[in-house]
């Protein structure tokens, strides 16, 4: 029988809460708050009535938290119909930026500072290294950062999804690699994200540059390279919805979550990424809340940015690179239908008769 977070954290969180609360961070309390009222009387709701057995239905209110994971599911079916129905009709590919394991720590300590760096500075590797090899013209975009791995441990890196046409603001000139399963070379690109972070701590963030472990500053020299990966990834359309089912959701699939066993550990499917097979792992259910309170990040971080031609204010750059591959117009989002919400008992309509106020303000610690 599957478990729920929300069951999980009310059997473990307050003695977890308890022994850790030097860790804990206002936004992991808020985090834990959204979650335990999720789709609770706590959050409010609407009262429906079967319009064929007269049988009344509670909806009770989601929490929208990305950490939940059973919230997300319609916002990432939305995000994903947009984002395919802007795929310029060119082959696209998935470029990888890892973090060191050296300096992840960092991101736990200054989640507000370092996972934005990482986005920004990334995104301005690809920038600068495509515009030197393509006499200034510019890409277009999507980054996503992910904060976990399979395993759901802590292993932050950012996907950029980039389709293989570089733009020349100036001279209105597209430009496209000769084999359409190239776009540039790992190594000057990977030396170009190492060298960017390494400026901007030191000359921006210097309070966390001077804190830096000889380790630490042993990797960001020019001596230590660092990992980006590229891989051709077709039309894009696979790769956005590999990425898509990150993008509005927690660190792991409520599916994934299996129950206890008999010691009282928590079990969780998972997937090698070097086999592909699948296992489970057992976790006591304090490691498991705090691998999961690991991905929780500051309120108001972004970790969706569009770059480029791609960016919300450049729509009238992509529909004039779309006419300069030869289509016209960019085509509707297919978006998902809705579905009736219809009585479990008989299957009739369901007729709305009022609004079901929250039963206390989500303020405080759970």
């Amino acid at each position: 029988m599957a478990l729920d977070l929300a069951d999980l954290l009310g059997a473990h969180w307050e003695n977890y809460a308890h022994v850790h609360r030097h860790q804990l961070t206002n936004d992991h309390y808020r985090a834990v708050r959204r979650v335990l009222a999720c789709r609770t009387p706590a959050l409010g709701g609407r009262l429906y009535q079967c319009d064929g057995c007269k049988e009344k239905h509670y909806a009770y209110h989601s929490c929208n938290h990305r950490s939940c994971p059973r919230c997300g599911a319609l916002d990432q079916q939305i995000w994903t119909a947009k984002q395919e129905a802007r795929l310029l009709p060119v082959p696209y590919f998935m470029v990888t930026f890892t973090l060191p394991e050296e300096l992840r720590h960092l991101c736990l300590i200054h989640p507000e500072i370092l996972y934005p760096l990482i986005l920004r500075q990334s995104a301005a590797a690809l920038q600068d290294i495509c515009a030197t090899k393509n006499h200034g013209a510019r890409l277009g975009f999507t980054s996503v950062l992910h904060t976990w791995g399979r395993q759901i441990q802590h292993h932050p890196h950012v996907h950029l999804i980039v389709p293989s046409a570089a733009f020349h603001p100036k001279h209105r000139t597209l430009h496209r690699p000769a084999n359409d399963k190239f776009l540039i070379h790992y190594q000057p690109l990977a030396q170009r994200f190492r060298s960017l972070i390494h400026s901007t701590l030191k000359n921006e963030h210097p309070e966390i540059y001077q804190k830096l472990t000889p380790k630490q500053r042993h990797v960001l020299s020019p001596a230590k390279t660092w990992n980006v990966q590229l891989q051709h990834a077709g039309s894009g359309r696979t790769a956005l919805r590999y990425l898509a089912r990150y993008v509005q959701r927690s660190a792991f699939a409520a599916k994934r979550l299996i129950g206890y066993d008999p010691k009282g550990n928590v079990l969780l499917h998972w997937t090698s990424s070097a086999t592909g097979k699948t296992a489970i792992m057992d976790l006591h259910p304090h490691e498991f809340i705090r691998r999961w309170l690991l991905h929780v990040l500051p309120k108001g971080l972004t970790r969706i940015r569009h770059y480029g031609y791609l960016g919300s204010a450049a729509r009238k750059t992509r529909l004039y690179i779309r006419a300069l591959l030869g289509e016209l117009g960019e085509p509707a989002p297919k978006l998902p239908e809705t579905i009736p919400f219809t009585c479990d008992c008989c299957g009739g309509l369901l007729t709305f008769l009022r609004e079901i106020k929250p039963i206390y303000q989500m303020r405080g610690p759970p």
